[in-house]
């Protein structure tokens, strides 16, 4: 992932280049004067209603999934389009469009789910138990406490504290 972040300005470079070679450097300026005006314009339209709706939506305590989806991404669309090179475009058209920007980012749901399911296989240990600091829990649902403990029958507790350490500390007792 490290070297997708290193390669991707010299890939974007490198589609500027090709575009002004195979029709000319006039045409791949203004390809570039002419998505960066359309960002701005996306982003400012965008911008505002998103950051009203966002902070709205953070006073009452519940994010939409349609202003994510929708309001969000014509602002993601603004920042892509500003951004120089066809790539950056080409990832602002399909987040502009929303068939493909609900399959774009199902594929990345699916990607990031395989890529958590062969991390956790690699910490799963010969029987298939987790080893890991993580113990395979996606949520923070709380403290899982590991220990031993013996049921103790009514009738026979007499009997069990006698031959056993206590379990809790009783302030009345003394001893």
């Amino acid at each position: 992932m490290k070297w997708l972040l290193f390669l991707y300005p010299w890939l974007e470079l490198w589609s500027l280049i090709e575009l002004g070679a195979r029709t000319s450097a006039t045409t791949a300026m203004l390809w570039l004067l002419g998505a960066g005006v359309l960002g701005i314009g996306l982003f400012r339209l965008a911008g505002r209603q998103t950051l009203q709706h966002l902070q709205q939506a953070q006073r009452e305590g519940a994010l939409s999934q349609q202003l994510l989806m929708g309001k969000v991404a014509r602002l993601v669309a603004g920042v892509l389009l500003m951004v120089p090179g066809l790539i950056s475009d080409a990832l602002a058209v399909v987040v502009l469009i929303a068939p493909l920007r609900i399959l774009f980012a199902k594929l990345m749901v699916a990607g990031s789910a395989n890529a958590q399911y062969s991390h956790d296989q690699c910490q799963a240990g010969p029987s298939g138990v987790h080893t890991g600091p993580r113990n395979g829990h996606l949520g923070d649902e709380g403290v899982t406490l590991e220990g031993e403990f013996e049921p103790v029958l009514p009738d026979s507790e007499s009997t069990h504290r006698e031959t056993t350490a206590p379990l809790e500390h009783n302030p009345t007792e003394r001893g």
